[in-house]
């Protein structure tokens, strides 16, 4: 298991380690549409020295709530963590977590071409 003995100035010692799993999560928020949520959001992953890997924040049919979704990579305990704080907030409607679910990822490239003579 995660025990293992060690010697140290005569005497053997019971030591152990805890495997921590880091692995890529995503969480799904509803939140109130108004200046400072995203800000206020964010600085929790600031504050606790949270990975945050990806944000996405977008408008829902309701133009009073917004929906975020954010990436992490991070073990277990840091990850249930990380919901239970963010359902604190006054202004977090709705915590999902996505990780477990089938999702469709999808990267998207704008560029801007400027004097393109052939």
């Amino acid at each position: 298991n995660n025990i293992w003995w060690a010697w140290n100035n005569g005497l053997w010692f019971a030591c152990c380690y805890i495997i921590k799993m880091m692995k890529k999560r995503w969480i799904a928020l509803y939140v109130e549409n108004y200046s400072g949520v995203l800000a206020k959001i964010s600085s929790l992953f600031s504050a606790k020295l949270y990975n945050l890997d990806t944000l996405t924040v977008g408008k829902t049919e309701d133009p009073n709530t917004s929906r975020m979704t954010i990436g992490v990579y991070c073990d277990d305990v840091t990850f249930e963590q990380i919901k239970k704080q963010l359902n604190r907030f006054v202004e977090v409607i709705k915590v999902i977590d996505l990780t477990t679910m089938e999702t469709h990822t999808k990267e998207l490239l704008f560029i801007k071409v400027k004097n393109c003579s052939a």
